[in-house]
């Protein structure tokens, strides 16, 4: 372990910072990166979201699922969304504790109404009932309603494919979360809107989640907070210009992403007319109702019981992304990887060397436990 960063106080001392970083510090522009244990962050949110009100199951919930988010590498869902949801509780937006109801349509449909809770309880409800449905009846499709930002997609579908199943998932977003342009236009009409399917095999299972613009808000956010450039082909500027400043988003003028393809872009397009379709119209919603909140999500859950088996189905997956990586390496390229496959390397890695923070993001944590009178020694252990 490296030795902890050390910060000037006013009186010119230093002192230890409270936060407890575990390994180098890696400057970016003007912002630093630290790393901080996985346990001690799950400890941060839970402390946090409950002194908001949220009970402590739920609290368990939310914050491990967006550590695992962090552990996996998708740090623009992972723990740089705590203070935004505690933000979302203050302003009445997540409701801690809202009752989550099941409206069965069928024997393996349903629709679950999160409650206007934290989306990562009302996902989870709405995942295992999906599970569940498709034990009983081989196949299984259940939409939300009320729910909030889920964070990660893929935890759903993995949190299926680890019970043997094979799953599909969508998720959209209200009208103020349409910034993502549709092909040709220069006015956001669509979410990132992202897909995401889990697999079952031998090992780690199959995971892909990816959204169907070119990049989701959270990496410009993330580019932003550690003052980078974006690549180039994310993002146009109001005028409808590409830019590489990622203000040229947020304006005002607000900006537009790009759907995923670059030049090919009527394809991810395509695809994101379909999450939108899948969230909103199959719900009973329209598109554009400014009434409408948080992520709709549709979840397809498949037992490969019905068909070919589950042991046998694993054993094909796991052969048919092996392989996939049979295939040699192109100029650039050091192996070719199966969806999910860089996400638990990452997993590993980070569950010994830490969840990278930035320094805004962590100011952002210690002024919500300052505002919330939690007590940073007490989250914040010396090991």
């Amino acid at each position: 372990m490296t030795s902890r960063r050390e910060k000037a106080s006013s009186n010119g001392k230093t002192r230890q910072h409270p936060l407890d970083a575990d390994t180098t510090i890696c400057e970016a522009g003007d912002s630093m990166t630290s790393f901080y244990r996985p346990e001690l962050i799950e400890n941060v949110g839970v402390q946090l979201f409950m002194a908001a009100g949220t009970p402590e199951q739920e609290a368990r919930i939310v914050s491990q699922h967006l550590v695992e988010s962090s552990l996996m590498g998708h740090d623009s869902h992972g723990v740089m969304r705590i203070p935004e949801y505690l933000e979302l509780i203050e302003t009445g937006r997540v409701i801690p504790g809202g009752e989550i109801t099941v409206r069965e349509t069928s024997p393996s449909t349903a629709i679950i109404d999160c409650g206007g809770n934290f989306g990562q309880v009302g996902g989870r409800a709405a995942v295992d009932d999906a599970i569940a449905r498709a034990t009983e009846h081989q196949v299984a499709t259940v939409i939300t309603s009320n729910c909030n930002h889920v964070g990660r997609l893929g935890a759903y579908v993995q949190r299926a494919a680890e019970q043997q199943m094979l799953a599909i998932a969508t998720c959209n977003s209200p009208v103020h979360g349409h910034f993502v342009l549709p092909h040709g236009g220069r006015e956001g009409r669509l979410a990132t809107n992202p897909l995401a399917y889990g697999v079952p095999t031998e090992g780690d299972p199959i995971v892909a989640d990816f959204a169907t613009s070119v990049a989701p808000e959270g990496k410009i956010r993330y580019y932003r907070n550690i003052g980078t450039p974006l690549p180039d082909g994310w993002i146009l500027d109001a005028e409808g210009n590409p830019s590489n400043d990622a203000d040229d988003f947020y304006g005002p003028p607000r900006g537009g992403i790009l759907p995923l393809g670059a030049a090919a872009g009527h394809k991810g397009y395509a695809l994101s007319l379909l999450v939108e379709i899948l969230g909103s119209a199959l719900a009973g919603n329209e598109c554009d109702d400014p009434g409408n909140a948080g992520n709709g999500i549709c979840l397809i859950v498949i037992n490969p019981a019905a068909f070919s088996g589950q042991q046998l189905f694993r054993q094909l997956a796991d052969t048919t992304g092996r392989y996939m990586k049979t295939s040699p390496p192109a100029p650039g390229f050091e192996e070719v990887l199966v969806p999910g496959e860089l996400e638990f390397r990452t997993l590993r890695i980070r569950q010994q060397k830490g969840i990278p923070l930035d320094d805004q993001s962590r100011d952002a944590i210690l002024q919500q436990a300052e505002k919330l009178s939690v007590t940073t020694q007490e989250l914040f252990q010396e090991e």
